[in-house]
């Protein structure tokens, strides 16, 4: 061997090769490298902690602890190193609360785990369900000032989103900024929706703004969840805001949802404010349908937008598709009051029934 050959006694650099074996998957000769290590008296606990990492890391505990045995037979100490190796070897293998009896040890020695035996701690125990001990470990942790890794953080939130918990939920959420731990849309949006069920509007605005200082991207959720507590508060100038904000970035949210956010914004005859949304939504929204196009036809034609309320009308008809009984009666309504006699429209798609003729002369004050 290279280093035998050159005299070389030099630990770290045996340790280097020992890691570079264990990452190439050559964990015998890694073994056999740290009895010749051990032999020459130049083995450092690090070095029994490369080969006890590894055994974890590819779920096998029960060797772990074998060369656990061995290691302290060489009147080697476990350290928060080791301490993090076997956290992950019994989270891998879903030994849980064995896990947790090591991080309590841990614990009781002022040490912390690393950032990889961390996250896996918090993700296993919410993925189990244990919101108590998961919490345990992330208070800890961040009373140390460690991070946990986003996506773990997400579970714990949802964990304890899940089982109502929202005031935990938000003092975890705040106790991750003091440590570094960042926050993804989706762990936003989980504390979100359980504030806008509880009927917590200025909690939710709260929330809001710490996404926006900490420059956070909202998803259509994001946007939804806003808007239908807005409204819920009947704060239609949020909710035209947030609308606006929302198809400005091109984010359309389904059918279903994006029909009662039009319909509040309609009740309360500021389709007006929207218009800029409603003819980005017609150009290239997938997702509305004839009873959207009824609702914008008629909460505008209501508004005095008959203007836009006719284009609207031109629009759906190319689609193919018919107005309902309340628009078609409003436009019959409307035309025969005001006496008008003239042609608003020019179609000439011959996918369409011959219907539409006969309701746009009716409707719109055709002979």
């Amino acid at each position: 061997m290279f280093l035998e050959d050159n005299q070389v006694s030099d630990t770290a650099s045996y340790n280097a090769l020992l890691e570079g074996c264990c990452n190439a998957g050559k964990f015998p000769e890694a073994y056999i490298l740290l009895e010749t290590m051990s032999e020459r008296n130049i083995a450092d606990r690090y070095s029994w902690n490369i080969l006890i990492r590894w055994l974890c890391e590819n779920e096998e505990i029960g060797k772990a602890y074998e060369l656990l045995g061995k290691m302290m037979k060489f009147s080697f100490n476990l350290d928060h190193v080791t301490f993090s190796a076997l956290v992950v070897g019994n989270c891998r293998m879903c030994k849980y609360e064995d896990a947790m009896v090591l991080f309590r040890r841990n614990c009781s020695r002022s040490w912390v785990l690393d950032f990889t035996s961390y996250s896996e701690l918090v993700g296993g125990l919410c993925d189990i369900q244990n919101c108590h001990d998961a919490v345990e470990v992330f208070s800890y942790m961040s009373s140390k000032r460690h991070p946990l890794h986003f996506f773990s953080f997400f579970k714990l939130i949802k964990c304890v989103c899940d089982v109502e918990q929202i005031g935990k939920a938000i003092r975890l959420w705040q106790l991750a900024y003091h440590c570094g731990t960042s926050c993804c849309i989706a762990t936003h949006t989980t504390i979100m929706r359980v504030l806008s069920k509880s009927g917590k509007a200025k909690d939710l605005l709260v929330v809001l703004s710490r996404m926006l200082i900490d420059g956070c991207n909202f998803g259509v959720e994001t946007y939804c969840i806003l808007i239908h507590s807005m409204s819920k508060e009947n704060r239609v100038n949020e909710c035209v805001l947030f609308f606006n904000m929302m198809v400005n970035e091109g984010l359309i949210p389904d059918t279903d949802t994006l029909f009662d956010q039009l319909s509040f914004i309609a009740k309360h005859s500021q389709l007006c404010m929207i218009s800029s949304a409603i003819d980005k939504l017609v150009s290239e929204s997938e997702n509305l349908n004839p009873a959207i196009y009824g609702l914008l036809i008629t909460g505008l034609w209501k508004d005095g937008k008959k203007h836009e309320a006719h284009r609207l009308l031109d629009l759906m008809l190319e689609n193919g598709w018919l107005p309902d009984a309340t628009t078609h009666k409003l436009l019959i309504g409307s035309d025969v009051e005001e006496g008008r006699d003239q042609q608003i429209l020019v179609f000439d798609h011959s996918s369409v029934q011959d219907a539409v003729s006969n309701i746009l002369a009716e409707g719109l004050g055709e002979t």
